[in-house]
């Protein structure tokens, strides 16, 4: 049962990372004139890849087959690369590097994704070593 309930805590961060990224840790707000910094696509395709990544890891904790686990472990690992890559790597953030862009959502996102990942690894290297009714490896 604890084992079971270890295995929704990924999901849970996922969750906190897209809630986050769009509330406490959010990207810089609108200008003046009501348009919007260049970071706040960034901060959307890091809250929609939270979710998403969110919903893998569920399905990943409810799935019974070993296989398929494994499976959505790799998916999820990276959906965290990709997570970690999204602001300033791969979506433009604001010139200033004293902007909210920069001093919270960038850390915030690369910190979570990185525990994500680690917790992933930790549950991929927990499936891997574990044999399957006496029988080793992946049919």
């Amino acid at each position: 049962m604890r084992k079971r309930l270890l295995s929704f805590l990924p999901a849970a961060l996922g969750l906190v990372l897209a809630l986050g990224s769009l509330t406490v840790f959010s990207a810089c707000d609108s200008m003046p004139d009501g348009s919007w910094m260049r970071c706040h696509s960034a901060q959307r395709a890091v809250a929609v890849s939270a979710a998403l990544l969110a919903a893998v890891l569920v399905l990943q904790a409810l799935a019974r087959n070993k296989a398929v686990r494994i499976a959505l472990n790799g998916v999820a690992l990276a959906g965290c690369v990709l997570i970690f890559l999204l602001p300033g790597t791969l979506m433009p953030m604001c010139m200033l590097k004293t902007h909210r862009c920069h001093t919270l959502l960038k850390p915030f996102a690369q910190v979570m994704a990185a525990a994500i990942a680690a917790l992933c690894l930790w549950n991929l290297f927990a499936l891997l070593k574990k044999k399957s009714a006496g029988k080793a490896g992946i049919r």
